[in-house]
Parts: structure tokens; C-alpha cells; sequence
């Protein structure tokens, strides 16, 4: 304990002389940082010392000469205001007449005493008061409003906004004289405009639709008064009655309707009727209007494979030959049949598309649930439904939207519940089957009934026109067999049934009972709870027999059941 003392007394002058050696060292350097910023900052000052007093010789000797002697003159404007205030407050004590002139005699002197700084401040002024009525001049003719007189030959035709105004009229001008029914001698414009500014409102602007008429005017064509229908902008054709026109549109739509008095129809594309002036060729009837928009074109839509699809069977429901097909969709429709591929097809729709909305109301099931329920009190392999399951019914009301006849969507509106659905209940065990059976015990698995024969003569199906819900077993010297319980269980039955002589039934307690029939002898009366494998009865040919042989049964919760889907021989 004493030397740890001693050492810790030692130890304390060692921190105090590392402690003053750092302070030292500290000031030293900061002491000579400062000597090194003196010494620099000296000759830095002897250095621009004459720089600075060169700058100062020539601004005196230039630009402060000249101030000086603006601060002079106006020292001297100045005392010369207060001269000649005090003379024309005189002035004004003898009248306003001798004050005026007073005032227009030292005007006059001072401009001429001072018209050094007088020039001055005019040459500052003029400047920017030229720069001012500048500014103010642009503004003006910037806000003005200008156009474009359009004029052909040595005719003025319209006034228009711009240059595109024009463009657009003579595209609007194509359209009208250039068209598919037209003849091969249709008439074509061609137009040099002459443009000329001119400062106009704008409520004297023409639209480019007025301009196009304006410009057919111009035309050696021969045109007319029509009502042109374009379709998503497109020009189609020209009509001469505009009621006629109407009435046709109006046709295809109720004839898309037909009996359906309250469905909705319009047009898939934007229809526009626009009344004008047309070339006479491109002028076409009402029906031949008609007929050139229900015609059918062909458009690529796609496809989506299903499973099962074939191309030939993809081919057929669509119209197409398998070349065709393989034709659309890069020549190998072969390697592309896996369900949720999409298929480039065609199809020859209108070229003027109807939709057509609609409300239906219809009836759909609604489908049922299973509930499984659970049971501790049974085993794993228990099951039993308690409750059938029902499906209930509701009513639907659907917005649905069809485009030339198919549908593209629908939307449910409402649904109503006319019959709620019931659950379908299943109980399922929960109990752990012991590994070891005893009397009474089901073990969940079924094994063959009869260990010495392993012929079956009948299965589970048809036979001389009805059903045979069971298997016969049989074989070499089968008569007095043993036959053994196919699982533990209770003896619900033992005794004599119609058509099954001599038969036992036992419950296995999960649902499922076995039945055995055609004994010869039973050696298990009803109650006995009985071991898998236990022998229970003999082979024979009792009730409705031909001969010796086990019939043996499988019910599930009442139901007859393939035994060989629970035992084999």
C-alpha cells in the first residue's frame, strides 16, 4: 500500500512539467506567428506604398480635378440661389410684375454664370430622357395588336391571325377535294397568297374554316353546299342534305338497338358534321354514305391461349387458315401454345364502330362455404358431414358496354340477396390414434378380409343390369374361409339380412362401417367390440348366392364406397 502511495506522489511533477512544456512550446509559436505577421505586413506597406501614391497623384491629377471643380460650382450655385432668392423676395415687396422680371433677369444670369454645369447636367439628362421615350415608344407598338390580310390575285380574301391559320385551311381544302369515292378528274388548288401586315382587333380575325370556303370560292373548281361528315378528324365524305346525313347516322344506331328500347348507343369515334363548301366530286348520296361506313375493314386484335387450344382449333373459331394464322404471329403459332400467350388474329369489323350500354339483371348463385368443425372426442381419421352444404341465389344488376356486338366491359350496378347460402358442415377428430388397437378400437386403416383367398370374382360396378356396390371374394376351396374384422369396431349387426344371408356390419367409430355377407357362420354376436384382424365369420353361400365367396362392403357416412380404394388383395 505504501509504495502504490509513493508512486503516485512521484508521478504528479512528471504531469506538471509535460503540462508546462506544452504551455511553453504554445507560446513560442504563437509569439513568433505574430513576429512573422509584422515583419510581412511592413514590407507588404513599403511595397504598395508607392502604388498607392501613384493612384492618388492621378486621380487628383484627372477624375478628382474634375470633381473638385463640380463641388466648386455647385457651392457656387448654391450661394447664387441665395442671392437671388433675397432679390426676388425684394422684388416681390413692390409688386409681382417687378418680382417676375426680377426672377427672369437671374435666371438668365446664373445660366450664364454657371453654364458649365448647366452643359453638365444636360448631357446626363438627354441621354435618359431619350432612353425613356424609347422605352415608352416599343411598349407602345408592342401592345399593339397585328394580322395578316390574305389576298389573291388583287383581291383581298380574309384577314387572318397567322400564317398557320392559312396552313390549316388549305389542309381543310385537301381534305374536301381529295377523297376516296372521288372521280380521277378531280379538281386541285393551287394558290400563291400575298400576305400583308396590318394593325387590326381581334374580332376581325377569320376562322380557318370561313378561310377554306373562301379559298374553294377562289377555285375554278365546281363545288357546292354540302354537309361534310368527319370521322376523329378525318374528312370522309360530303352529303348535299344535312337532314339526310343526319337521318342516316341516326339509322345505324337504331339498327345497332334494334328491339332494346333502353340500352344507349353512340359512336366509338368522335362523329363531326360540318355544313360547307365542297368539290361536287366528293359530294356522295346518303346511301352510298351509308354503305361505304358499314362496310367491314379487317383490324389485328389479340388473343390470349387457353389450355387446350390448338392453332388448327384457334384458327377455325376465328375465321383463319392455319398459313394465315402462323403468318401473323412470325410462322411459328407452333411454339407459342402455352396457356396465357397472346396471338396476334384479325377480324372484319365496321368501319364506323357502335357501342352500346346496357343495364341486366340476372340471377347467379352464390356459391356455398365448408366449415369443418373440430371433434376431441374422435380420432384424426374421423369424418363426418353433419350439414349439406346449399348454395344460396342472388340477383345481379351489370352496366355492360358492347362495341359492334362483343363486349368490352361490365360493371357491376347492384347485387341483391334473394337466398342465403348454407354452410356445408364437416367433423373432423382430433384424437391421436394409439399405435396399439384393442377390442373396439379403429385403427383408420383397412386390411383384406379374408387372408386365405385373394380371387375377386365381381368388382364394384354393373353387373346384370344394376349396380353391384361391393366385392365379391372368392377362390380354390373357399367354403368355411376365414374371414377377419377389416378394423376394430363394434358389432352393430350379427344375424340374418334380406338378400346378404348371414351377415355382420361393424362400426369403426370414424364414419366408416363394414359390411360382410354370404357367412356360413358367425362367431360374433351384435355389441361384440372386436380387434383389427379378429376373425368374426366363415365363408359361404347364404341369401342371394350362386356359390361360396365373401361380399364385403365399405360405407362412408352412408354412402358406398370402392373398397379397393382401401384394401387390396
Amino acid at each position: 500500500m505504501q509504495n502504490t502511495k509513493d508512486t503516485a506522489r512521484g508521478s504528479l511533477p512528471a504531469v506538471k512539467r509535460g503540462l508546462l512544456a506544452f504551455s511553453r512550446f504554445v507560446y513560442m509559436v504563437g509569439i513568433q506567428s505574430i513576429r512573422i505577421l509584422k515583419r510581412f505586413s511592413r514590407r507588404c506597406v513599403r511595397f504598395l506604398r508607392p502604388l498607392f501614391r501613384f493612384l492618388k497623384r492621378l486621380y487628383r491629377a484627372t477624375l478628382g480635378k474634375q470633381i473638385e471643380k463640380i463641388r466648386k460650382e455647385f457651392v457656387s450655385v448654391r450661394h447664387g440661389f441665395s442671392i437671388a432668392w433675397d432679390r426676388i423676395r425684394k422684388a416681390r415687396a413692390r409688386g409681382a410684375l417687378r418680382a417676375a422680371g426680377e426672377s427672369l433677369l437671374v435666371t438668365g444670369r446664373g445660366l450664364v454664370r454657371h453654364k458649365k454645369i448647366v452643359g453638365l447636367l444636360f448631357n446626363i439628362a438627354a441621354p435618359v430622357v431619350a432612353l425613356f421615350f424609347l422605352v415608352q415608344t416599343v411598349q407602345y407598338w408592342n401592345s399593339l395588336e397585328y394580322g395578316l390580310t390574305l389576298s389573291y390575285g388583287d383581291q383581298t380574301i380574309a384577314t387572318i391571325r397567322d400564317e398557320q391559320v392559312f396552313d390549316q385551311a388549305m389542309e381543310m381544302v385537301t381534305e374536301r377535294m381529295v377523297h376516296d369515292t372521288a372521280s380521277e378528274n378531280d379538281s386541285t388548288i393551287s394558290l400563291t397568297p400575298v400576305f400583308a401586315l396590318k394593325v387590326m382587333n381581334s374580332s376581325q380575325y377569320t376562322e380557318a374554316t370561313d378561310v377554306c370556303d373562301l379559298l374553294i370560292r377562289q377555285s375554278n373548281g365546281i363545288i357546292e353546299e354540302a354537309t361534310g361528315l368527319y370521322m376523329d378528324g378525318e374528312l370522309i365524305g360530303a352529303v348535299r342534305s344535312s337532314a339526310d346525313l343526319n337521318h342516316m347516322l341516326s339509322t345505324i344506331l337504331e339498327e345497332a338497338v334494334g328491339d332494346d328500347t333502353e340500352c344507349e348507343a353512340s359512336f366509338l369515334q368522335d362523329v363531326e358534321m360540318v355544313t360547307g363548301l365542297f368539290p361536287s366530286s366528293t359530294v356522295i348520296s346518303a346511301d352510298e354514305m351509308k354503305q361505304f361506313l358499314t362496310a367491314n375493314e379487317t383490324e389485328e386484335v389479340s388473343y390470349t391461349v387457353k389450355d387446350g387450344d390448338t392453332p388448327i382449333t384457334i384458327a377455325q373459331e376465328h375465321g383463319l387458315t392455319l398459313d394465315e394464322l402462323n403468318a401473323l404471329n412470325g410462322g411459328n403459332v407452333e411454339q407459342l401454345m402455352f396457356a396465357g400467350t397472346k396471338l396476334t388474329l384479325q377480324r372484319e369489323v365496321p368501319r364506323l364502330s357502335v357501342q352500346i350500354t346496357k343495364t341486366e339483371t340476372y340471377e347467379e348463385e352464390i356459391p356455398f362455404e365448408t366449415v369443418t368443425k373440430k371433434d376431441d372426442t374422435q380420432y384424426t381419421d374421423y369424418s363426418k358431414v353433419t350439414q349439406q352444404g346449399k348454395n344460396g341465389l342472388q340477383k345481379k344488376v351489370d352496366k355492360v358496354t358492347y362495341v359492334n356486338g362483343t363486349e368490352t366491359k361490365r360493371e357491376n350496378v347492384s347485387s341483391t340477396v334473394l337466398e342465403e347460402p348454407t354452410d356445408k358442415v364437416i367433423v373432423t377428430g382430433t384424437k391421436k390414434r394409439p399405435l396399439y388397437t384393442g377390442p373396439g378400437e379403429s385403427s383408420g386403416k383397412f386390411q383384406w378380409p379374408v387372408p386365405s383367398l385373394k380371387v375377386i370374382t365381381t368388382n364394384f360396378e354393373y353387373r346384370w343390369g344394376s349396380f353391384h356396390p361391393a366385392l365379391d371374394i372368392s377362390g380354390y376351396s373357399a367354403y368355411g374361409k376365414s374371414i377377419v374384422a377389416a378394423d376394430g369396431g363394434t358389432v352393430v349387426a350379427s344375424g340374418w339380412g334380406n338378400g346378404y344371408g348371414n351377415r355382420i356390419i361393424i362400426d369403426h367409430g370414424n364414419g366408416y362401417r363394414t359390411l360382410y355377407a354370404h357367412c356360413s357362420e358367425l362367431l360374433v354376436p351384435t355389441g361384440t367390440k372386436v380387434s383389427k384382424g379378429q376373425l368374426i365369420a366363415r365363408v359361404g353361400s347364404t341369401g342371394n348366392s350362386t356359390g361360396p365367396h365373401l361380399h364385403f362392403e365399405v360405407i362412408l357416412n352412408g354412402v358406398k364406397q370402392n373398397p379397393l380404394h382401401y384394401v387390396s388383395p
